[in-house]
């Protein structure tokens, strides 16, 4: 895939995940956050939840009211990944929409940090940590390019 083809499917896809990354949170804030009556409603049964929560944090909540640095962090990373992406050779279709889905989680997370300063999640499911689409995305995107990188290997 050529250079322009590849950045603005990136753009396309980061655009499409940031959108729904953030009429998610809308919905979730209104129907199961702050002075809603909800802060949680369980799908089915207790594993899987919609479940407010405000993410002060990196992933996991680690680093909690760093969100200034953590702004930092995720504006260099997003940098670093789509200078890499684009100095590692011709993208694949799975790279590009791979990156487009990471920027476009990182965008998402990075508008509630500049925002409300801190991420909105509201996914809980089992023991682990309340996500979002934009997580969901980033983790997709990681799991796509690493998938890539694979198969690229036993290709060559």
């Amino acid at each position: 895939m050529r250079a322009p083809s590849a950045a603005l499917l990136i753009a396309a896809t980061a655009a499409i995940v940031l959108g729904f990354d953030q009429l998610t949170k809308a919905v979730a804030v209104d129907a199961i956050g702050p002075g809603s009556g909800l802060s949680r409603v369980e799908l089915g049964s207790r594993w899987i939840a919609l479940e407010y929560a405000e993410n002060r944090g990196a992933a996991f909540g680690l680093f909690s009211n760093l969100t200034p640095v953590l702004t930092l962090v995720s504006v260099a990373i997003l940098i670093g990944v789509l200078v890499h992406f684009f100095r590692t050779g011709l993208p694949t279709l799975v790279g590009v929409a791979s990156v487009g889905a990471i920027v476009g989680g990182a965008l998402g997370n990075l508008v509630d940090r500049v925002r409300l300063g801190y991420v909105v999640d509201f996914v809980a499911v089992g023991p682990w940590p309340n996500f979002n689409v934009a997580d969901s995305a980033i983790t997709l995107g990681v799991l796509g390019l690493i998938w890539g990188w694979v198969r690229h290997e036993h290709e060559t």
